[in-house]
């Protein structure tokens, strides 16, 4: 998923644009230096800077980020520690910045639990928690993923507290994907938590796969990955998140 803020908050002096409105302006500046679309979320004026406005920017993707822009949107600078706001100032950026995050954190969890509801139950593999009415957790896991394998250790421990629902979306080679594909496949018959993990942990490891195992069809998994990395919500593995149980 693309980032903008980076790119926005590192930019030292103003920058200097074409005519226009403040907001065609605004996204002018931002579109010619990023090369990435934006609309304007949030934009107040500043007591601390004559004439110049606090704007809360935010990309097709949902990515948010705050900056001073001069009164005509030709100019913007990113937020500095150095900057003497007043005290009012202070707090009503404080106080908007919390709100578009927690506005996009909101907008993100359903986003994310839409993706995952348009999944069909057979491309996760489920493991039940020891418990009644537990919260139900997605893992986007890759079994050639180190980070994965540290967490796959600690998988007992975790069904303490939540269903687990794995499913799968390699960032690395074939194997990654053949490995997730049988982990699929053999999960089916697995009847119970331990079987399902045994086999989760057979393929979790460098485990040389034979010459029929790399004739695997792995369409399933490539349709899995490609879904989850597309959405742009999920940029990296392990990923985790907790569904809303009905």
């Amino acid at each position: 998923m693309k980032k903008i803020a980076f790119g926005l908050l590192c930019v030292l002096g103003f920058a200097s644009f074409a005519f226009g409105n403040f907001e065609a302006n605004f996204k002018k500046s931002i579109r010619d230096l990023t090369n990435i679309d934006v609309e304007i979320q949030v934009k107040k004026e500043l007591k601390s800077f004559n004439g110049e406005y606090f704007v809360i920017g935010r990309t097709k993707g949902g990515d948010i980020f705050p900056v001073i822009v001069s009164k005509d949107g030709k100019h913007f600078i990113g937020l500095s520690s150095v900057m003497n706001f007043s005290k009012e100032d202070s707090k009503m950026i404080t106080e908007e910045i919390n709100k578009a995050g927690a506005a996009k954190m909101q907008a993100d969890k359903q986003a994310l639990g839409k993706l995952f509801a348009s999944f069909k139950e057979s491309d996760f593999v489920m493991l039940q928690g020891e418990g009644k009415d537990l919260p139900t957790k997605i893992v986007v896991s890759d079994p050639d993923c180190p980070y994965c394998r540290k967490h796959l250790e600690n998988v007992e421990s975790e069904l303490k507290e939540a269903n687990l629902k794995f499913i799968f979306a390699p960032v690395h080679d074939e194997n990654a994907f053949i490995k997730a594909q049988l982990i699929l496949n053999q999960s089916v018959k697995a009847k119970d938590n331990a079987r399902k993990i045994a086999i989760l942990r057979k393929y979790y490891t460098d485990i040389k796969l034979s010459e029929k195992e790399k004739k695997t069809d792995i369409k399933q998994v490539k349709f899995t990955t490609e879904k989850i990395f597309g959405s742009g919500l999920v940029s990296g593995v392990p990923f985790i998140f907790e569904i809303d149980n009905e």
